[in-house]
Order: structure tokens, then sequence, then C-alpha cells
């Protein structure tokens, strides 16, 4: 027997459902940024080079935008219990198999099936959180649940470290695809009860979303903030081990106060959305101006290794509040109209298309002219932003409405 749709659960059984829905989302991080820890040891093994890698990072952010497109579609009319079990399954299989080490193709293949299983989670886990708990609520505990993100990142340094230092680099994919599969067990189990009826008759197509204009101008400084958010976690750890020479352990210190300062700047993420009169984009303008100060300081050629971690750290605190913007409270505004899913995939959509386009440039960049490239390039993105959150800005604070369509 499903329990009843909508807002009458039991409390303990939305926090249970909140903390399965977390532990998985937690767990796809962890199945992710095991590639960049054990990258050093890929490429010191002769496994791959940093251009393949960058082609395997570029290649797992533009599969995941293309997945996020079509699953946030589909997460606004199928089960989405269905959806998450199926995509933690396909991390789990993909990481596995990764774990036989094939050469550079396999690798490249499995990694994309592994980024297309990893965006079917998002949407659907957003659509259960706004259907148990009321709008004002949801946006709230949305922003919680991407914390997730941070959480991940935190926990996917220390494992990934771990396993490759203590196992090697088979365990580094086998133990978190195993961990993949368990949660899918797990949400499949607590979730599948849940009545969540489907969206067809009254939410809007993906054609007609895309006529609004607000929509359309969010798209910009959401894909310009994805090529900063996925290449720090991509490149973060390949950058110490090359600029400083520090060996991988050390560099797992460094490395892990990165996610540690974003985990804190999501938190900080509802007091900072009161202070700016909850406008999302007010919140984005300000984090894109932290961005443009901290990759100048990064591009000085002797920045000290304390200094590098600390510009790090900021850069990508402020783009897990953009990020919380666009991904998790601007869609929760489109779930009077049942399209809370399919903007939350047009949002990663955008978001990953840029972190693709700038792992395939990045990898390139980084093996001929070095780092200071990238850090270059990321204030000339965020410059860009300012300019359209400008205007998003305006259209928020004179009162009109993100479900008009023209």
């Amino acid at each position: 027997m499903q329990e009843n749709n909508g807002f009458n659960i039991r409390k303990d059984r939305k926090v249970l459902i909140f903390i399965i829905c977390y532990f998985a989302y937690t767990t796809i991080y962890i199945a992710r940024l095991n590639l960049s820890m054990a990258s050093p040891c890929l490429k010191e093994s002769g496994i791959l080079n940093s251009a393949q890698i960058g082609i395997i990072g570029g290649l797992f952010s533009i599969i995941y935008a293309i997945g996020r497109l079509i699953n946030g579609v589909l997460s606004d009319i199928k089960p989405p219990s269905c959806i998450i079990c199926i995509g933690l399954f396909g991390v789990g299989i993909s990481n596995i198999l990764i774990g036989f080490l094939p050469h550079f193709n396999g690798i490249l293949l499995l990694w994309c099936a592994n980024a297309f299983a990893q965006s079917m989670l998002w949407s659907s886990i957003l659509r259960i959180i706004s259907n148990i708990f009321v709008p004002s609520a949801a946006k709230r505990i949305n922003s919680y649940m991407v914390t997730s993100v941070a959480t991940g990142n935190v926990l996917g340094i220390l494992i990934g470290s771990f396993l490759v230092e203590k196992y090697g680099l088979r365990y580094a994919f086998m133990l978190p695809g195993i961990l993949a599969v368990f949660s899918g067990i797990m949400v499949i189990l607590i979730t599948s009860r849940i009545n969540i009826q489907s969206n067809t008759r009254k939410s809007f197509s993906l054609q007609t979303l895309l006529k609004n204009r607000e929509l359309c101008k969010s798209i910009v400084p959401a894909m310009c903030h994805g090529v900063v958010k996925d290449n720090i976690s991509l490149w973060m750890t390949l950058f110490f081990v090359s600029k400083f020479n520090i060996d991988l352990a050390s560099t797992t210190y460094f490395v892990l106060f990165i996610p540690i300062v974003g985990f804190i700047g999501r938190l900080l993420y509802p007091p900072i959305f009161r202070v700016f009169r909850e406008n999302e984009h007010t919140v984005s303008f300000f984090a894109f101006i932290i961005i443009i100060i901290f990759s100048c300081l990064l591009c000085f050629s002797k920045i000290s290794p304390t200094l590098a971690v600390i510009a790090l750290s900021c850069i990508y605190a402020s783009v897990s509040l953009i990020n919380t913007s666009f991904l998790s409270v601007f869609p929760v505004s489109f779930a009077k109209n049942g399209n809370v899913a399919s903007v939350s995939g047009i949002m990663d959509f955008s978001t990953y298309l840029g972190a693709g386009i700038g792992s395939l440039t990045y990898g390139f960049l980084i093996e001929h002219f070095g780092f200071s490239s990238m850090f270059v390039s990321w204030v000339f993105i965020s410059v860009i932003s300012l300019f359209s959150l400008k205007n998003l800005k305006k259209h928020f604070e004179n009162g009109d409405s993100y479900n008009e369509y023209d």
C-alpha cells in the first residue's frame, strides 16, 4: 500500500526520506571525485595523460548535461524513486568496471555511462522534496539538501585518497561503485511507497519553458559558474602536485580544505539569502565578484600553497552559493506549474555544458600554458555573468512572475 501523496506524511518519515536522499546524492560525488584523487597515479603509471584526463572530465560533464536535460523532463512524469534507483545502479556498475583499469577508450566509455547515470538523481530528489513539503519549506529544505554536494566532495577526497594510498587504483573505483549500488537499494526500500502523481496535466513542455525570457537569461551565468565549479574538483589535486611538487598524501590535506569551505558556504546560504531579501540572483551576483578577486590572485606565479588553497576555497564557496541559487532555489519558483524537475534539468544542463567545455579546453591549455590560463578565463566568464545577473536582479525586484510565458 502506498503512502498518501502530499504534506500529510509523518514528520519522522519525512526526516528519513531526507536522510536517504541526502546519502544517495552524497554517494555519487564519492563515485565522481575518485577520478580526481586517482589522476596523479593514473598519470604516473602511464594509464592516462593530462589531455586524456581533460577529455574524460569534459565528456563526463557534457554527457551529464545532456542527461540532466532529458532526465529533468522525465523526472516530472515518472516515479522519482525508480529513476534514482536506476541511476545509482548505473553509477555502481560503471565504477566497478572501471576498477578493472581498461585502456583509455574503455575508461572513457564507462565514465560517460557514469555521467548519464549520475544525471538521473537531482531532479527526482527535488521532486520528492517539493511533494512532501510546502513550497516555502521546500526552498529551505533544498538549500540544505544541496550541502550533500560539499559533503560528497569531502568524503570523496578522504575515501578516494585513502583507497589509492592503501589499496591501489582498482579499489578507488570498485568500492564507491559498491556503495552506490547499496544506496540504490536503500532508496527503493524507503521512497518507493510515496505516491507522487504525474505532473503531465499541468506542467509546461520543455519548448514552452524555453520561451520564458528570465529562464533563458539564467542560462548564461549558470553555464559560466559550471565552468568553474567542476573544474576545481577535477584539477585541484593535479594542480597542487604539479605546481608545488607535493606528494599525494600531503596534497590531500590541501584539497580537503576546499570542499570543507564549500560546505560552510552552502550552510551559510539561508542567512545570506535572507540578507539579500531572498533574491537568489543577488546572491549569485555577489558570489561572482568574489570569484573575480580570488581568480586574479591565483594568476600570480609565486603564490604559496597556503594562499592558493585559501583562494581556491573562497572560489569554491562562492560557486557553491551560485550553484544553490540556480539548481535548488530558482527551480522551486516553478512548482506552481509542475516544472521543478524540468527547470532544474535546464539549469544543470547549462551548468555541466559549461563544465564540459571548460574541461575539454583546460586539458590542452594546462598541458601547454599551465594552470594560470584556466584562472584567467575564470575572471572573464565571471564578468560576463555579472552583466546577465544585473538584468535578472531587476526582474526579481520588480516582482515579475517566473510563471509567465511569452
